[in-house]
């Protein structure tokens, strides 16, 4: 991990399960690299990159300035992510999500009511939910459109 002195103040690790959960409202200027599982709390900063080898629960309201490369990832409700969102397998996005980058995975892909993509591709299948603000879909992606659940 390369955040090693803010370790204590922003992060516990969980060794059982590999997963490094961050407090909320936490902050970090330097990209942050995490071999295993991250759990955020609402509100936490990444400044930089953040990048996750496992799963990744971004909590709500949190804001990435650079690009997320994860294993799967759970964007929760009103996040900004500045750049690109790059996931191994699954991506789900909760309602009211921008990314101003692409947001491509290598499964499927479930983006709910108010979200904002500049672009998207999911290798399996890309669900829409409700009103969603999508720029372009990658040509030869199933879709999956549903009214807001």
């Amino acid at each position: 991990m390369d955040v090693e002195h803010k370790m204590d103040k922003f992060v516990k690790y969980h060794a059982d399960t590999n997963t490094y959960i961050v407090r909320r409202k936490a902050f970090f200027e330097d990209t942050v690299r995490i071999d295993g599982n991250m759990i955020v709390g609402s509100g936490a900063n990444f400044w930089k990159d953040l990048e996750v080898s496992g799963s990744l629960e971004l909590g709500k309201a949190s804001l990435v300035k650079g690009n997320i490369k994860a294993g799967d990832a759970l964007i929760s409700t009103r996040c900004e992510i500045g750049g690109n969102v790059d996931v191994a397998h699954n991506l789900t996005m909760l309602d009211n999500v921008k990314v101003t980058g692409h947001a491509i995975c290598g499964n499927e892909m479930s983006i709910r009511p108010g979200c904002e993509v500049a672009f998207a591709k999911a290798d399996s299948a890309l669900e829409l939910i409700g009103k969603v603000d999508i720029k372009e879909i990658e040509s030869g992606t199933k879709l999956i459109v549903r009214s807001d659940m």
